[in-house]
């Protein structure tokens, strides 16, 4: 249909991700070290076996995602939001779980014909018009107006097809139990609309005062909440790949054979600076906006440019002078790439017809991909080496003595020469550190998902591999009072609160019950400092940001409406009385009417789930890495636009 625009268009594979399940807790591994330029873009990112995910793929993929959640926010998104939503972890993570579908595709032989495609295509939602097909021209201008080339979409939309094939098949003839679909259903529909106001503890800023026969009192008959936490221990074979240096040697032909079969990993690719006007048009004024932009690009030069572009350009950068920088023009419409790729340096285009608008290009700068010599990478190399090495090596060593391990009463007994290395870890919390061995916790967290005795497969952590058998539980029971005696008279004191602010509670709610006049309640609620809020509460949930409470699904549905109810405490944090508006509560009816179509949305959501679980359950087969450094710099990259 298209072919006439795919073939000068790198691919893009930027949806795949928001409908895949991603990984959770990977490991980012640093490859060595060396010079980042281009911000990372001619390095790799990560690894999933053969495959590899470029700098510039990620950039690309993540600069996508922003604009998306971007529009989302309504141009509201920010730093803090980017880093607190961990988009750019979501976005590789689905970048590998990407790679792990085409794997396991491949070996089951999946693949998506063209016929496949183009009948995708045909009934996407967006290329309809009165249930009907657009038509390829109205197609392929539609992604134009949304900066996406033809082939970028087919490729992204061919691997949705690819993984939409995959889960179908491994997730065939689940099934859902009626009964808990049914719950679910009144979950979801059950809703209350209500005011509620909240006295929290923490309000009151004197400590009340206690006694020692209080506190003991109130240990007596509070003791679950002086329950210790759960720990393991257990002993630990951890390697680490620095102990294995100095047996790693790097013969001058290896690291330069490695730079001739991987000449293209080492090239520092061309970039090109672009600016850009940019003027809409409609059907109707399509002429004049040419003529315009003709008559604008005969009086343009690269000193004036910039200033025309504040004046006339009607994209989100014409504040900065129409300046895209290195990387921005490459979400651009495929007629402006076209175009940006046969300027030279300095060159001004004429008007390029982008689809819903005409762009006047200018190539600040063009620089020609160049090939890194060997002197420039061999460090790197050498790092790069030297880390798949020590991986490989570390693993040997470890798969050597596994079986005599698991087959040994003890580890230090099954260890043979590698005995010394075998520690206690003593006990542990979980995701707590092991000093000296795992500071990031990895190896505390594998003892909490084994059973006792349970010898676990060697298990990556960023220093070296380990091989963990748990050796002791101590569950959770109650401290000594001579123990818990500071937690009991901090938990004494919010009790005290607490009442205190039950009563307040109670006092207020009868003022207002008693309050039909709106003029006077208003004044009271300001008197007393009080604001209420609205909310929406359906079953599970929970009141503002208080946490959830038992018992508070069957106590709202059961209030009466526009009076205030009872103090309702809210473990030991606040005191609420709340105002029920409204309620809707769903009968079997009303499920039996809509039981198809929620079966099915539900079921949907279900085969996500398992088929996120499938994934993650592949992830092992698979040598994935990571790295950091360049994951960082191109994150801090592309998110600097952002305040």
């Amino acid at each position: 249909m298209l072919k006439s625009m795919r073939n000068n268009v790198k691919s893009l594979s930027w949806t795949l991700w928001l409908v895949i399940l991603a990984f959770i807790g990977f490991i980012f591994v640093q490859w060595g070290s060396g010079r980042f330029e281009s911000e990372g873009l001619d390095r790799d990112v990560a690894a999933v076996g053969r495959y590899k995910i470029s700098g510039e793929e990620f950039q690309k993929n993540l600069g996508k995602s922003l604009e998306m959640y971007s529009k989302q926010f309504k141009n509201s998104l920010t730093r803090q939001m980017i880093n607190q939503f961990g988009i750019a972890e979501q976005v590789l993570q689905g970048m590998v779980s990407g790679l792990i579908i085409q794997g396991e595709a491949e070996k089951l032989n999946l693949d998506i014909s063209e016929s496949e495609l183009q009948d995708a295509i045909r009934a996407y939602p967006a290329f309809q018009n009165e249930g009907k097909f657009i038509g390829s021209d109205e197609y392929e201008r539609l992604l134009a107006y949304n900066h996406m080339t033809v082939r970028d979409f087919e490729n992204g939309l061919k691997k949705d097809l690819l993984g939409d094939k995959l889960k179908e098949l491994v997730t065939a003839g689940q099934v859902l139990d009626l009964n808990v679909l049914k719950e679910e259903y009144r979950k979801e529909n059950d809703k209350a609309e209500l005011d509620f106001i909240t006295f929290k503890s923490d309000a009151i800023s004197e400590e009340p005062a206690s006694t020692e026969a209080e506190q003991l009192d109130f240990y007596q008959k509070n003791k679950n909440l002086f329950q210790s936490m759960e720990k393991r221990a257990g002993e630990v074979l951890a390697l680490k790949f620095a102990d294995f240096k100095k047996e790693i040697t790097l013969k001058e032909e290896e690291v330069f054979a490695y730079y001739k079969n991987n000449k293209s990993v080492f090239k520092v690719p061309g970039k090109t600076k672009i600016s850009r006007i940019w003027i809409a048009y409609d059907a109707q004024t399509r002429e004049q906006v040419l003529k315009q932009m003709e008559d604008t690009a005969a009086l343009l030069t690269p000193d004036n440019f910039a200033a025309k572009a504040m004046e006339l350009s009607g994209d989100e950068n014409a504040k900065n002078g129409g300046d895209w920088g290195y990387w921005g023009w490459q979400n651009f419409s495929g007629q402006e790439q076209s175009m940006i790729n046969n300027l030279k340096q300095g060159e001004i285009s004429s008007p390029v017809d982008a689809g819903q608008g005409f762009s006047i290009l200018f190539a600040q700068e063009k620089i020609a991909e160049q090939q890194e010599n060997y002197e420039a990478v061999k460090t790197r190399i050498k790092s790069i080496m030297e880390n798949d090495k020590l991986k490989k090596l570390t693993g040997e060593r470890i798969a050597a003595i596994y079986e005599k391990i698991k087959a040994a009463d003890n580890m230090k007994q099954g260890a043979g020469n590698l005995a010394e290395k075998v520690t206690a870890t003593g006990l542990l919390t979980r995701g707590q550190a092991i000093k000296g061995i795992d500071e990031m916790g990895y190896i505390s967290q594998k003892l909490f998902t084994l059973s006792e005795n349970e010898l676990s497969r060697p298990l990556d952590f960023p220093e070296g591999i380990a091989v963990v058998r748990l050796t002791k539980i101590v569950r959770p029971e109650v401290e000594k009072y001579e123990i818990a005696r500071d937690k009991v008279k901090i938990e004494l004191q919010a009790a005290k609160k607490l009442q205190l602010q039950l009563a307040r509670a109670r006092s207020v709610a009868a003022d207002l019950n008693m309050l039909a006049d709106p003029g006077k309640l208003e004044a009271y609620l300001t008197k007393e400092n009080l604001k209420p809020e609205a909310s929406t509460y359906q079953r599970g949930g929970s009141l503002g940001d208080l946490p959830a409470t038992p018992g508070l699904d069957e106590t709202i549905f059961a209030m009466d409406e526009n009076v205030y109810s009872a103090p309702l405490s809210v473990k030991s944090t606040a005191a609420v009385i709340v105002k029920l508006k409204s309620k809707k509560i769903v009968s079997d009816g009303d499920f039996n009417k809509e039981r198809d179509g929620y079966y099915r949305k539900k079921l949907a959501e279900a085969k996500n789930n398992s088929f996120g679980s499938y994934l993650l359950s592949k992830k092992g087969a698979y040598d994935i890495r990571f790295n950091a450094e360049i994951f960082e710099k191109i994150k801090e990259y592309v998110i600097s636009k952002f305040r």
